[in-house]
Order: C-alpha cells, then structure tokens, then sequence
C-alpha cells in the first residue's frame, strides 16, 4: 500500500470459507494475542528495539504454542516463524536495510509487527494444525508514550472477520 509517497505493509488471513475451525481460532488468537503484546510495546518509553521484540514475539508464541500442544523442542521455533517480527517502513517497503534492528525504537519510527505461525503438514506437529498459516501484520508508528497503529480500518478481530464473511454472504 502506498500513500503520499510511502509505503506500508499490511497483512490479515481470514478462513475461505469466512468462518474459524476451532483449530484455526485457536492458532489465530495465539498469533493476535503475541501481535497485541508487540504494538503495545511499539512505543518511546518502552526502550525496545525490533530485534528485543522479535525475542519477545518469539517467548510469546512459543508459550502460546505449548499450550496449544505444540512440541517447542529443537528447532520448532525456527519452523513455525522463519522470519523477523518486522521490518522499518519507508519511501519503500524494505528500504532501510541498513538501518539497525538494535538501535531503540524513537518517536517518528514507523514499523511493521507481522507474527506468523506456519504449520508444516508432517507427523511433527498436532495433526488439527497440519497445513495451517496464520500471518497478522500491521503499520505502526512509534510514539513517546504509545504506539500509532496506521492500519486499524484492517478488521483483525475473529468476530468481525466472520460477521463481514456473514454479511457478504447474504449479499451474493
């Protein structure tokens, strides 16, 4: 998405069917519950930096997944989420590539925090989350006190994602 000259990332999976399995709930609050955990911290006076949130989405999903029934042993982490909690935005999507992910995050710093889960369809994993890929990403800008979401028009939330499938539903 572009505006004014920048650009952003957004990025939401909703169910074909526009309604939740009870498997893939489960996978898609976990994921929302460590997306929520992150923006929160997506702020001045946090002092945190997008590698520190990466370890925190990390910690997060982890314990999440666990509790879904996951076996976390090995290297299930590096599976499940193979790639970074986010990247800066700018006049392009990945066009600060030099830009440290350890430099504190500051006012005006304007982010993506994207947790993703992808299950791979083999024996190692609960067989109700085989082949699943959740991905809840959204544009923010960093504030000295909290964080400014750009992308809060986006539906996230299972409730409204399966009322809008509902109402589209009975337009067609």
């Amino acid at each position: 998405m572009e505006y004014g000259g920048y650009a952003t990332d957004i990025t939401r999976t909703w169910p074909v069917n526009g309604k939740f399995s009870p498997a893939q709930r489960d996978l898609y609050e976990a994921v929302l519950k460590v997306q929520r955990t992150c923006i929160a911290l997506c702020r001045e006076d946090a002092n945190v930096w997008l590698d520190k949130l990466h370890d925190i989405a990390e910690d997060r999903l982890r314990q999440q997944l666990e509790q879904l029934g996951f076996d976390m042993s090995g290297d299930a982490l590096r599976v499940l989420f193979p790639h970074h909690i986010g990247h800066y935005l700018g006049l392009d999507l990945h066009d600060t590539p030099g830009y440290s992910r350890t430099r504190p995050l500051e006012a005006g710093h304007c982010i993506t925090i994207e947790p993703g889960i992808y299950v791979p369809n083999d024996d190692r994993w609960p067989q109700h989350f085989r082949g699943m890929g959740i991905r809840i990403e959204d544009s923010v800008c960093v504030q000295e006190e909290s964080p400014l979401v750009l992308t809060t028009e986006a539906i996230k939330e299972v409730v409204d994602i399966e009322a809008m499938a509902e109402r589209r539903r009975l337009q067609d």
